[in-house]
């Protein structure tokens, strides 16, 4: 009996101690394991995480967004693009080739550290040399504090660099950096507020021409810090601008060096889902205004935004790699092919036309307005014959009365791209 009883008093004891470990369970929230992460400065270091190819992301569903075909001219329609989620920032790294890796690290890192005399634990020949540093200059916007355009270094007897001396801007660097960090969180945080990359990246197209001044007369304005802190900038510090925060953004996007109007140039070329297109920011911003602007979407020109090399063709040269010049300035290593008009900004918003009807079209949807803007989709027709559409448009839209336009010339750099804006006024 007594063992019975204690075998009893066992198992009440083992019962109550099961149920009060199932009560603790199921009020206390779980122990998770710590995450382990690794800093982006320590990945940096050794360059561990520097070169692995980004993920391949999904595109988001694409689809028209039929409206009423209430009309007698062929309709054309604006897309709808699905919605994503915020990305991690995107880097380059891994389109720098695997023999310039070493030195390429070594350069960044000690840039990032404020080093202006470097010592290269890995001598490299000159011509690799070179090439690594138009990598670090080009995938990395955010080194506004050096001149790229004055520096020296020393080789040896056999043509191997050992050392490389940097000119820094004047002031205080790591205080700009601060600045500039501030003014791209500022832009990335507003950006990311939109459903998904092509219209964050329309966000921050349309915000470097608002905040922005083309000048060329600070010793900033071929940087990112120029355009984003100083608002005065230039085609390079446009260019990095735009870059920059793209890369934030987790959108891959480079510079591109060229000419345009027989002077020497930089934009970009920015890969939404896969493809690239190029954006040119500078040519974008024609306010003639010498201060910042406030203008809306529809006034700002788009004739830059998401375009295949064939259209910026017919006002751009692009430089091809392999230049003779010493310091790399005026070539592109990284070049991505621009061959797509899927987010095309006019196609996007429905304005992308390949016919004389769909322009009449766009007139009768923008009638209240008496404005349209269009992108031509194959050879474009003469202003003339643009001219005479609107004259028919006109007739059945009015059935009487006179009108006067103005209208995009055939020598404007914008109709070279395709792109045809015509305002007029009806009595």
């Amino acid at each position: 009996m007594k063992n019975r009883g204690l075998l009893i008093a066992v198992f009440a004891v083992t019962l109550f101690a099961a149920a009060l470990f199932v009560f603790n369970s199921l009020s206390s929230p779980p122990v998770l394991p710590e995450k382990i992460t690794q800093s982006s400065a320590s990945a940096e270091k050794d360059g561990s995480a520097l070169f692995s190819e980004p993920m391949q992301e999904s595109k988001p569903s694409v689809s028209s967004a039929s409206g009423s075909a209430a009309t007698q001219y062929e309709p054309v329609y604006p897309v709808n693009i699905g919605s994503e989620t915020v990305r991690e920032p995107a880097l380059l790294h891994h389109n720098v080739p695997e023999n310039l890796r070493i030195v390429y690290v070594q350069i960044l890192n000690s840039l990032k550290e404020y080093k202006s005399d470097i010592t290269l634990t890995c001598p490299e020949n000159e011509d690799s040399f070179l090439r690594a540093l138009i990598y670090v200059r080009d995938f990395n916007p955010d080194l506004f504090f050096i001149d790229w355009s004055v520096y020296n270094y020393k080789a040896t007897n056999d043509k191997k660099v050992t050392e490389i001396n940097f000119n820094f801007i004047d002031g205080n660097i790591p205080e700009k950096m601060a600045a500039l960090e501030n003014e791209v969180q500022k832009i990335v945080s507003q950006a990311n507020r939109f459903p998904n990359l092509f219209e964050r990246e329309l966000f921050v197209h349309d915000y470097l021409v608002n905040n922005t001044v083309y000048s060329t007369d600070s010793a900033d304005s071929g940087t990112a810090y120029g355009a984003l802190v100083g608002h005065r900038a230039r085609c390079e510090g446009y260019a990095r601008a735009f870059q920059l925060i793209m890369l934030r953004l987790g959108v891959p996007c480079c510079s591109v060096i060229g000419t345009a109007e027989n002077e020497r140039h930089m934009w970009n070329a920015v890969d939404l889902y896969g493809e690239y297109y190029f954006v040119d920011v500078t040519f974008d911003d024609n306010s003639s205004e010498k201060n910042i602007t406030s203008l809306s979407e529809s006034e700002i020109s788009h004739s830059c935004f998401n375009i295949p090399e064939e259209i910026i063709s017919g006002t751009h040269s692009i430089s091809p790699s392999g230049s003779t010049d010493k310091y790399g300035a005026y070539q592109n290593l990284f070049l991505p092919v621009c061959n797509s008009y899927e987010f095309n900004y006019y196609r996007i918003r429905g304005l992308m036309i390949e016919n004389l009807e769909q322009f009449k079209y766009i007139l009768e949807k923008n009638s209240s307005g008496k404005r349209a803007c269009i992108f031509f989709r194959g050879a474009m027709p003469s202003p003339e014959s643009f001219q005479q559409a609107f004259g028919e448009f006109f007739k059945n839209m009015y059935s009487s009365g006179s009108y006067s336009i103005y209208y995009t010339p055939s020598g404007s750099p914008v109709y070279r791209r395709n792109v045809f804006e015509i305002n007029w006024e009806n009595g």
